[in-house]
């Protein structure tokens, strides 16, 4: 699935369910992600949102299919059309079930993606996604990604630690820990890298320095 939108937003407004104002009382974590599903004109006027977009108006139910509390892991990567970064969004056990689910009972309808109250992408469901991973095409900021990875490991350094190989965090302790995970094992290949480039014997330990006894 691509993304439907290959022009900027003109519109900065935040929908209600996710205010700005209320967004930047937030601490943790200072960004929101949210996906919604295509909703129909039936639909009673309080469940749903409406998005004007090129002549043409698309309903959306209010309701998250799934937000940024779903997030186990993701990458980044620039966007196709320039705009902002996309997201790879690997989901824990919960994400990954609503995800299945949708696509599986929405074929052909469209999902959107709001990132801090804006809307920023659109895709048309066209199979179904079992394997919980989500493409946000385009729209998010610089700002955004620096602020996820602060709170959420990388899907690579998940693949790459026996602890989450085969169960993907989903407490937000756990997500904490993969992500403090990911950092320590950063440090620790640097350190490698550097005690090679001194020409050391990287397959034994560092010594440790003495301590003087008083």
């Amino acid at each position: 699935m691509k993304s439907l939108l290959h022009a900027v937003f003109a519109a900065t407004m935040c929908f209600a369910l996710s205010s700005c104002d209320l967004l930047r009382s937030f601490d943790k974590p200072r960004y929101q992600i949210s996906v919604h599903v295509q909703g129909s004109p039936t639909d009673m006027q309080r469940d749903i949102i409406q998005f004007p977009y090129q002549g043409q108006q698309f309903i959306f139910k209010k309701v998250a299919e799934f937000s940024q509390r779903s997030i186990a892991a993701f990458e980044s990567f620039p966007s196709d059309d320039g705009v902002g970064n996309g997201l790879v969004l690997k989901l824990d056990t919960h994400g990954r079930n609503q995800l299945d689910t949708v696509t599986r009972t929405h074929q052909g309808e469209l999902l959107l993606t709001i990132v801090n109250g804006v809307p920023v992408d659109i895709i048309q469901i066209d199979q179904p996604i079992a394997d919980g991973k989500f493409v946000v095409w385009r729209g998010v900021s610089d700002e955004t990604v620096a602020e996820m990875g602060k709170r959420l490991a990388h899907i690579s350094a998940i693949k790459s630690s026996g602890k989450y190989l085969d169960m993907l965090p989903s407490t937000d302790k756990e997500k904490k820990d993969a992500r403090k995970a990911e950092i320590e094992e950063k440090k620790y290949l640097d350190e490698m890298a550097r005690r090679a480039e001194r020409g050391e014997d990287i397959t034994q330990p560092p010594r440790t320095k003495e301590i003087p006894l008083e």
